[in-house]
C-alpha cells in the first residue's frame, strides 16, 4: 500500500444505522466492497484508478472494479498463510502482497496467479510491502524490526537490512523521486536514503504527544505528512530537515489512520476512527470545506486515494471498503 497501518479486530457486521435511510451524497455505493463475512483491512488503487486491490481480514486479496464495485475473478488465497497488505507495481500488471508466512509474493493482475518465487523476507510476518516508483525494487517491513529493499527481477536482498529499535515496523514508503523510503514502528517514522540504506537524521515523532499511526509522502517527496492519536493529530514535516511545518490539525476526535496529499500536493485528505473525513489546505492548514460525516459514524480505518485524487477508498473496523467521491475543495 500503498499502505497504511492494519489493526486486528472482530469482524462484524456494518452497523444498519449506516445503511438505513437515503444513500449520503458522498458515497458512491452502498453495499461496499468485502467478502462474506470479512471485511477489508487494507487497500491500494491501480495507477490508472481502475482496480481496488484489498487485503481482508479472511487472508484473501481481492480485486475490484471501481466502477461497478463488483470482485473481479476469484479471491488469491495462500495455503497455510494469510494476505496482510497489497501493492501494485508502477504499471499496473503486478500486485504484490505481504504475507503472515514471512514472505511477500507477487501476482499477475489479468490472471491472478503468482508469478516467479517468493521474496523470503523472514521466519515472520510481512506487514507491509511497497514498489519503487520506477518498479524495479520492492521493500518490505515487519515483525522483527527491519526493512528490507529487494531487486525484483532477481528476488535478491538488495544491500544491509535497515535495522529499527522497534520489533515491529507497520509501514513502508517510498518518496515519489524514489530516493527516500519511510519506516513507521511504534508511533514513530524513520527516514531512510534508498541509495546507502542509511538512516536520514533522527526519528520523527516518537514523543508521547507526537505519536505517528501513518504517514504520506507529497508528490514533490518535499514534505511528509504524519498522522497520529489525540484527536488525530495531523502534522506536515519537512523530509529534508525533519522539522514540523506549520500548525498542527486535527482529523477527528479519536484516531487518524489515513492520510494522502492530493495529485496536486495542495490538499491533504484525512479519514479519522470518528467517522469522519476531512480536507485540509497544505498551504494554510486550514480545513477546506465541511467534513464528511457518514451516518451511523463508521469507524474508518486506512484510506487510499485515487490517482486522479476524484475518489478516496476507506476500510472501516466494522464492515466493508467504500468509496467516497471528493469534492474539488477551493483554496484559502
Amino acid at each position: 500500500m500503498a499502505a497504511a497501518i492494519a489493526i486486528a479486530v472482530p469482524a462484524v457486521a456494518a452497523p444498519a444505522s449506516m445503511l438505513a435511510g437515503p444513500r449520503p451524497a458522498h458515497l458512491l455505493a452502498a453495499a461496499g466492497m468485502g467478502g462474506r463475512g470479512d471485511r477489508p483491512r487494507q487497500l491500494a488503487f491501480s495507477p490508472d484508478g481502475k482496480i481496488l486491490a484489498t487485503a481482508d481480514s479472511d487472508g484473501t486479496a481481492r480485486l475490484w472494479n471501481v466502477a461497478t464495485e463488483r470482485q473481479i475473478g476469484a479471491p488469491i488465497r495462500l495455503s497455510g498463510a494469510q494476505v496482510l497488505d497489497v501493492a501494485f507495481s508502477p504499471d499496473g500488471k503486478v500486485l504484490a502482497t505481504a504475507d503472515s508466512d514471512g514472505t511477500a509474493r507477487l501476482w499477475s493482475v489479468a490472471t491472478h496467479r503468482q508469478i516467479g518465487a517468493p521474496f523470503r523476507v523472514s521466519h515472520v510476518k510481512v506487514r507491509s510491502v511497497a514498489f519503487s516508483p520506477d518498479g524495479t525494487m520492492l521493500a518490505t517491513g515487519g515483525i522483527g524490526g527491519a526493512a528490507r529493499l529487494w531487486r525484483v527481477a532477481t528476488r535478491r536482498q538488495i544491500g544491509a537490512a535497515m535495522h529499527t529499535a522497534a520489533s515491529d515496523i507497520s509501514q513502508v514508503a517510498f518518496s515519489p523521486n524514489g530516493k527516500i523510503l519511510a519506516t513507521v514502528y511504534e508511533f514513530s517514522v524513520a527516514l531512510w536514503s534508498v541509495t546507502t540504506h542509511r538512516q536520514a537524521g533522527k526519528p520523527i515523532g516518537a514523543a508521547p504527544h507526537n505519536a505517528v499511526l501513518t504517514v504520506a509522502f507529497s508528490p514533490d517527496s518535499t514534505l511528509l505528512a504524519t498522522a497520529g492519536n489525540n484527536f488525530g493529530i495531523i502534522r506536515v514535516w519537512s523530509v529534508a530537515t525533519h522539522r514540523r511545518i506549520g500548525a498542527t490539525m486535527s482529523a477527528g476526535t479519536t484516531d487518524a489512520y489515513g492520510i494522502a496529499f492530493t495529485p496536486s500536493g495542495k490538499t491533504l485528505v484525512t479519514t479519522d476512527t470518528d467517522g469522519t473525513i476531512r480536507q485540509w489546505s497544505v498551504a494554510t492548514h486550514h480545513q477546506i470545506r465541511a467534513p464528511i460525516i457518514p451516518r451511523g459514524h463508521p469507524s474508518f480505518g486506512v484510506e487510499a486515494l485515487s490517482p486522479h485524487g476524484k475518489i478516496l477508498a476507506t476500510t472501516q473496523f466494522d464492515g466493508p471498503a467504500r468509496l467516497w467521491k471528493l469534492a474539488a475543495a477551493k483554496h484559502t
